[in-house]
This record gives C-alpha cells, structure tokens and sequence, in this order.
C-alpha cells in the first residue's frame, strides 16, 4: 500500500493510496482518527454503481465513523468506476443519472459485471490485508458497509471473509441461485436496507435476500421511496448496529473531533 496523500480535518486523517493487485491499480482511501495509535474496528465502504470511493455518502460516513467510534475506515474504487473508469463508462454513467429507470441489462453485459465483482471481492481481499498489516489499523474486528453494486460484491466477500464480523447490507437482492447460496453462508450479524419502492432492486428481490441470509441475527430495515432515497437518519442505526458488534476503538479520536 502506497500513500499519495495526506489531509487532516476536525480530527480525520485521510490518506490516499495505490495498491497494485495482480498488475492492476487499485485507489483508495483510508481515514483515521488523527494520531491513530494501536489497533482498532476497520470498516470498509463499498460504493454503489456509477459511483467511487469518495463520493459524498461514503465521505459522510467515513468521517462519522471516525469521529464518533473511533474507527479505521477504506474505501476503493472498484473496477471501472471513479478513476478506473474509461470515458465510455463516465459517458454512460452521466447519461444514466437521474434517470427514472435502467435499461435491461443484455447477458453479454451481466457476464462482464460477474467478472467485475469476482475481480472486486480479490481487491477487497487484498486491501483487507494490507491495512491490517499497518500499526495504526492492526488485526481488530472488520465490518462490511455496502449497498446496492456494494451487495453485489458484499455477498460474496463476506460469505469467504472469515474476519468480517457484521456487515450492512441491501438495495439488492436474490435473483439468481448461486447469489442465495452464497448469502446462505453468511452467518455473522447482518442488517438488511430495503426501499419499498425500489425501481433498481425490486422489494422481493431484497425480502429474498433478508430471508436466505444465515444469520440467526438479522435485522431488516424498510424505507418507503426509491433506490437512492434512504433516510439520512439510517446513518445512526449504522453506526450502532457497528458499534454493539465490533466495539468502540479502544484508544478515542483526538480532542476536540
């Protein structure tokens, strides 16, 4: 893991950083408590599609985290997205914002996102290890915080992560066999976001996945609105659902954060 940059603020220290996985760059950030010593819960952050690593919800949730527990937390930009991105995917990307529905996607499409994800579960692997090998994060507890394409790459990251401990997940659901079987291996405390009017993950789809989950404990979240219209205030139920499953950072942010 190499650093390329540093800023502190309000007691966050973030720093960005390159990590070279299997000849492919990989960039992310890692935000701190300033002067961050020991180790404590890493959380990572998985973006949603035609979104990246530093987009304002991650951002926010970030430097809450940090702020408020204590935590290590990173996030990447997954493949094609942010700065891996070509200009046809950006192009795409501005076309489909705001739209009120997505096209269909064609299999040729869907075989070239299930390797995206198999290359992003790698990733995730690899930036799991190598922040965890840094004094200041070491080996504590590691939470999952992913929606929507973060679910996508979540299920099965967590399903064969043995060092996740809780994980946030939905905004995505069970549409396939292999996706439930996966989802079935999860054991570990899970709370599931379900937007009632869903346009992009139907409801049953997100039911199914709550339901497949093998956590004995689960919760399930349901919001009236669509895809992108979760409540600010679920940032609270995050943070305690975090909070009660890897614990507090045992050293506390720097005064004043």
């Amino acid at each position: 893991m190499q650093f390329t940059s540093e800023t502190t603020e309000q007691g966050v220290t973030e720093r960005g950083f390159d990590l070279h996985v299997e000849g492919e760059r990989v960039p992310g950030i890692l935000w701190l408590p300033e002067g961050a010593t020991g180790p404590r819960p890493l959380l990572l952050l998985c973006h949603g599609g035609m979104q990246h690593k530093r987009v304002d919800t991650i951002l926010a949730k970030a430097r809450s985290f940090v702020r408020h527990l204590g935590y290590a937390c990173i996030s990447i930009d997954n493949p094609g997205h942010g700065e891996r991105a070509s200009e046809a995917e950006l192009a795409q990307a501005r076309a489909l914002r705001g739209a009120t529905s997505l096209p269909p996607i064609d299999p040729g499409r869907m075989k070239q996102l299930a390797a995206r994800v198999a290359r992003a579960v790698g990733e995730w692997k690899a930036v799991l290890d190598a922040a965890q090998a840094l004094p200041e994060v070491g080996d504590g507890p590691v939470g999952w915080w992913g929606l929507s394409m973060g679910t996508a790459i979540g299920v099965p990251f967590v399903a064969g992560e043995p060092r996740v401990r809780a994980a946030v997940l939905g905004l995505a659901g069970v549409r396939n066999e292999e996706f439930g079987r996966l989802a079935r291996q999860i054991t570990v405390p899970a709370m599931v976001m379900c937007q009632w009017d869903d346009e992009v993950a139907p409801r049953d789809s997100v039911l199914a996945l709550f339901d497949a989950l093998g956590s004995s404990d689960k919760t399930l979240h349901a919001n009236p609105g669509r895809h992108v219209q979760v409540p600010p205030y679920e940032r609270q139920a995050w943070e305690e659902f975090f909070a009660r499953h890897l614990g507090r950072a045992s050293s506390p942010p720097a005064p004043g954060a």
